[in-house]
């Protein structure tokens, strides 16, 4: 896409940009006393419209509001792109429409639902309604309720989950089809975007893979099985180089990272393994990895060129920052303080 056809999203995009909290900003919100105060602060920030027009505080309105701004930006910039970049952008924002989804999945394969889940509000865009999902008395039944592709997909792996009862059959199987759209419209793209969203995407691949094989290990999943999880797109992980199928067989996750290739990716995993022997939670390993993938981000944003890096970059910053603030909240709801929830926001 030319310059000039970049210009309205950018300009509109950029505007927005000096919205985003800085990393001062959200420790200042970690430090307040309690969730009103953290609400109250919130007040001085974009986020007072949103938040005014809630029908109250709660924990829940309160997420449920700043899922809301995060949807307005996304809806932005389709509404400022077009052609094969908006088709781009559209398959991104599909994302969310596959989490809901997915929070429906999880809720029904486990039987754990206590309250209906938080989805992000993108029905009326796709005109869908997932939420309507969770009365269905079966999985087989949920699936039939489906449009394609997500019935088509989810259709075929059902009997493999009926006799495994595994959800994550059908969560990989959601995001592989998810992932191969989004690189599908990344292919389509000139040259140089399909240069910058290679390596923004594929970094973001790189990374689920190298978490999926962490969570596998952690299950117990053997090799032969847990290769079906891993997603065809990637960017500088081979997962057919020796030390990684070595990595595969290794006995615990601290072996699996040991054995991993020299990349950034095992670089930062072996700064985190200290604390994943400490805590025996795979938590520190995917906060390593969340922090170099916002780290690439932030590098693509410097000098705020103008290309599709600078807008997808403000709308995974918009979004990591949604998800630090709706941590803080939980925070503050459970009475953590400000330490405790400083090892749970990603700054």
């Amino acid at each position: 896409m030319s310059v000039s056809g970049y210009a309205y999203s950018y300009a509109r995009v950029m505007s927005r940009m000096s919205d985003i909290l800085s990393e001062g900003q959200l420790k200042d919100l970690m430090a307040v006393g309690t969730k009103d105060d953290f609400i109250s602060s919130l007040m001085d920030t974009t986020y007072k419209e949103k938040l005014t027009k809630a029908p109250s505080a709660d924990l829940r309105n309160t997420e449920l509001a700043l899922k809301g701004e995060l949807i307005d930006q996304y809806l932005m910039v389709l509404r400022s792109t077009r052609g094969k970049v908006n088709a781009f952008f559209g398959e991104l924002f599909r994302r969310f429409e596959v989490n809901n989804l997915k929070a429906v999945i999880i809720a029904k394969a486990t039987g754990l639902l206590t309250e209906k889940p938080l989805f992000f509000p993108v029905e009326d865009f796709f005109g869908r309604k997932m939420s309507g999902l969770l009365d269905a008395d079966s999985m087989k039944n949920l699936i039939m309720r489906l449009e394609d592709p997500y019935k088509r997909v989810l259709e075929a792996v059902l009997p493999e989950y009926e006799a495994s009862k595994k959800a994550l059959i059908l969560e990989s199987t959601l995001y592989q089809e998810l992932c191969g759209a989004i690189w599908a419209r990344m292919t389509g793209l000139g040259a140089k975007d399909r240069a910058i969203v290679r390596k923004i995407i594929g970094t973001e691949f790189d990374i689920i893979n190298i978490t999926t094989l962490l969570r596998c290990k952690a299950a117990g999943i053997k090799e032969a099985e847990m290769t079906k999880y891993f997603l065809p797109y990637t960017y500088s992980f081979d997962f057919n180089a020796d030390n990684v199928k070595a990595s595969m067989s290794a006995g615990d996750a601290s072996t699996v990272v040991q054995l991993l290739p020299p990349s950034a990716y095992k670089e930062v995993l072996m700064g985190a393994i200290p604390e994943y022997e400490e805590e025996q939670s795979l938590i520190p390993f995917e906060r390593a990895l969340r922090n170099l993938f916002f780290y690439t981000i932030k590098n693509t944003l410097r000098g705020a060129p103008i290309n599709i890096g600078t807008i997808i970059g403000f709308l995974y910053l918009k979004e990591l920052e949604i998800k630090n603030l709706c941590t803080i909240s939980v925070c503050k709801e459970n009475d953590l303080s400000a330490e405790e929830t400083m090892g749970l926001v990603m700054l």
